[in-house]
């Protein structure tokens, strides 16, 4: 045996790459919110940011990233319940500090609620605030109006209610 591996190498590397994919999106069709997540949640700085970004949906809600925030209308009131793959798709924003608000963000309709999986999470207008893991840039709002995870997904708009316009990609961020 000669003790290489040529052309197994990119083999094993697209076969592992599938293997991921196919992973995250069986997670992606779960209806359960009951399960535990044990995911590193967005945003996780000593005190989590809530700003504001504008685009065709109006003026919403970003983290201190620029990364857009949703709420589904799954979630009971003051509490989250996404969890595993849930929590994969959809990223709580997390905090270990109070958290602020800046640009068009009110400061008096943020606050936390402790999930079970002991994560401080942001909540805005009573509201569990998330990211979306598809977005790929600040400001962008793939997640508009998605049907997963047994809720809709929609982005929250400064008074603290889900903006439900059609999708938009047109994003410019402010502060």
């Amino acid at each position: 045996m000669s003790g290489t591996w040529s052309g197994r190498k990119p083999v094993v590397g697209w076969v592992g790459a599938l293997a991921a994919a196919t992973a995250f999106l069986a997670g992606c069709g779960s209806t359960s919110p009951t399960a535990r997540s044990t995911v590193t949640p967005s945003g996780s700085a000593p005190a989590a940011q809530v700003s504001t970004s504008t685009s065709s949906l109006g003026v919403f809600l970003v983290n201190s990233q620029g990364q857009t925030l949703y709420m589904t209308d799954a979630d009971p009131e003051g509490t989250s319940g996404c969890y595993d793959a849930c929590a994969t798709a959809w990223p709580p924003l997390a905090t270990t500090g109070d958290p602020t608000a800046a640009g068009d963000a009110v400061a008096k309709e943020l606050s936390t609620s402790t999930r079970t999986d002991a994560i401080t999470q942001v909540l805005y207008g009573g509201h569990p605030l998330y990211t979306y893991a598809l977005d790929g840039s600040p400001g962008q709002t793939t997640g508009q109006g998605l049907v997963q995870q047994g809720g809709t997904w929609w982005v929250v708009g400064i008074d603290g209610t889900p903006i439900k316009n059609a999708p938009t990609t047109s994003t410019t961020a402010s502060s």
